[in-house]
């Protein structure tokens, strides 16, 4: 007889025994852990104890997530961790779907149906048996989409806003106005929720804590991540290092930001026939060929088969 028998007596025992193990030696680690804590702060120096407050004082470095939702617009705290729960829920649901949709058998009487189809019936079964792998895909790929379209629009907002935001800057430190006092002037013109004005009022908050000008310019293109911007504020930054004029700095930046959205919109009319031919091949040229070869097809294949019996 062996020790452990069939092992339908042992074995609960064992699991018990292993989740204990395990229990403790967590517990034996906060408690080291702990105890370390405690010992740094009783014997450390005067000199690592300020080390370790400024430290703690200064912001903690985001991850790549994190800058990629706080740039899209969702900058709640708990942000990351709540894309994650909804792609992994939306990975959840895009199974499930997958799993309905094929053990329904739809894709299959779908695909036995347009297979019959002339010429065109071997690609629309196809496409029909893949169909479910396809919506399983765009449903997982869902919470990233949105995103991706936040920041694609947040871009576009910050682009259509700052040629006029920079412009009416110049104009204002002109007329004599400091460009604190311009900024201030120009957040409360602006309507609320652009991200621009949103941004440019984070900046004032910070100067108004005491931040230097060229660091609060420095996070703010962090922030946005926009070219652009990103320009405007080194300008910006070099201009308060040398003494410069703000006007002179930021009437060239103005047009070189429209003269930037020239260029994309050229470059985007002159690629649009490239990008129109996908859609005109999916989505014309299979319905004409119907049109205009299937009669043709059905009377050859009536041909054969009266030619055959």
């Amino acid at each position: 007889m062996s020790f452990f028998g069939d092992g339908t007596g042992l074995s609960p025992w064992i699991a018990v025994l292993a989740i204990g193990l395990i229990v403790g030696a967590l517990e034996l680690a906060r408690r080291a852990a702990r105890n370390a804590k405690i010992a740094k702060r009783l014997f450390a120096g005067a000199e690592e104890e300020s080390d370790a407050e400024e430290q703690s004082a200064s912001p903690r470095e985001e991850s790549a997530l994190a800058r990629w939702l706080s740039r899209a617009g969702h900058r709640s705290p708990n942000a990351p961790a709540t894309f994650v729960a909804v792609s992994v829920g939306a990975i959840v649901l895009a199974a499930a779907i997958v799993w309905g949709v094929r053990a329904s058998g739809v894709t299959d009487l779908f695909a036995a149906v347009l297979g019959g189809l002339p010429v065109v019936g071997a690609g629309f079964a196809a496409f029909a048996t893949a169909a479910p792998w396809l919506i399983g895909l765009a449903v997982a790929a869902l919470p990233t989409l949105l995103v991706r379209r936040d920041r694609a629009q947040r871009v576009e907002e910050i682009e259509q806003d700052l040629p006029l935001v920079l412009e009416l800057l110049a104009t204002l430190a002109e007329a004599g106005l400091g460009f604190e006092s311009a900024v201030d002037e120009l957040i409360r013109a602006q309507p609320p929720g652009r991200p621009l004005a949103d941004e440019l009022r984070l900046y004032q908050l910070e100067v108004g804590t005491g931040a230097k000008r060229s660091e609060s310019l420095r996070r703010l293109s962090h922030r946005v991540g926009v070219p652009s911007v990103s320009s405007f504020a080194s300008a910006l930054a070099y201009g308060e290092e040398t003494g410069s004029s703000i006007a002179g700095l930021l009437r060239p930046q103005a047009m070189l930001v429209r003269q930037r959205r020239r260029e994309r919109a050229l470059a985007a009319a002159e690629a649009l026939p490239e990008k129109l031919v996908v859609p005109l091949l999916i989505g014309f040229l299979p319905g004409l060929l119907v049109w205009t070869l299937g009669p043709a097809f059905f009377q050859l294949f009536e041909m054969i088969d009266a030619a055959f019996r």
